[in-house]
């Protein structure tokens, strides 16, 4: 009687790849200039093998969103309650976005890129609800520092849309390996941003801000088992807002 075969070792899903490739497909492309063959000519693979994970582009794009701000989300809950104070988390979430083009380029830039676009789409209902969730952190640490007096009394609705139209649209035009790093931007952004809620008066800041969110950003990717996609995070070459 012939011995039983041993079992063939499972191959390892393809799934964090075909996300990684398509992410930077899109980035650097958009979406309606990328096809299912792209990627899997990319990846030397079948087409077959991306729709056995994804029935479809726009439910491979729905997983490149879904990802992005689960990541967002986990990051920012972590670091938002180690900050007391309104104006360290409104900066925290500063830092974050920045260092978001960075580090985590190609899932960002495929982000802003279609989110507008497929905002309404069905397939988009999680993602549309994870947004919400995010944009609620913001809105609220805003409110927080009215009604503390850190800031001056606004629409915190309006403001969060001013930040985040700042921060998410910088994709068009910071380069990681540019003259300006993530820090200098974020830092600008802040202290400007900052002098207009606070009546001119800049509110004193925790120095420990950018780092954690560094920090907290890292132990996401880590216990992802993520590598960064593009340059690292580089420090803040110096140059101060006056």
């Amino acid at each position: 009687m012939p011995a039983p075969r041993a079992p063939r070792p499972d191959r390892p899903s393809r799934k964090a790849d075909i996300i990684r490739c398509f992410s930077e497909l899109v980035a650097e492309r958009g979406y309606d200039a990328v096809s299912l063959r792209d990627v899997a000519e990319t990846l030397e693979i079948s087409k077959g093998t991306i729709l056995h994970h994804f029935r479809s582009k726009d439910r491979l794009l729905e997983q490149v969103h879904s990802e992005y701000m689960q990541r967002r989300l986990r990051e920012a809950r972590s670091f938002l309650a180690r900050l007391d104070s309104p104006a360290d988390q409104v900066c925290a979430l500063i830092y974050q976005l920045m260092y978001a083009e960075a580090h985590d380029r190609a899932a960002t830039v495929a982000f802003a890129r279609e989110i507008v676009r497929f905002a309404s789409e069905d397939v988009m209902a999680e993602v549309r609800t994870m947004r919400d969730e995010y944009s609620s952190l913001l809105r609220e640490a805003l409110a927080r520092g009215m009604e503390a007096g850190q800031f001056v009394t606004a629409d915190p609705a309006i403001v969060a849309l001013q930040i985040f139209g700042m921060c998410n649209w910088s994709w068009t035009w910071y380069r990681p390996d540019g003259a300006w790093t993530a820090d200098d931007i974020a830092e600008t952004f802040s202290t400007v941003l900052f002098r207009g809620l606070a009546g001119g008066r800049k509110p004193r800041l925790s120095s420990r801000v950018p780092e954690l969110v560094r920090a907290t950003m890292a132990e996401v990717d880590a216990a992802e088992g993520r590598a960064m996609d593009s340059a690292p995070v580089r420090p803040s070459s110096g140059r101060r807002s006056r």
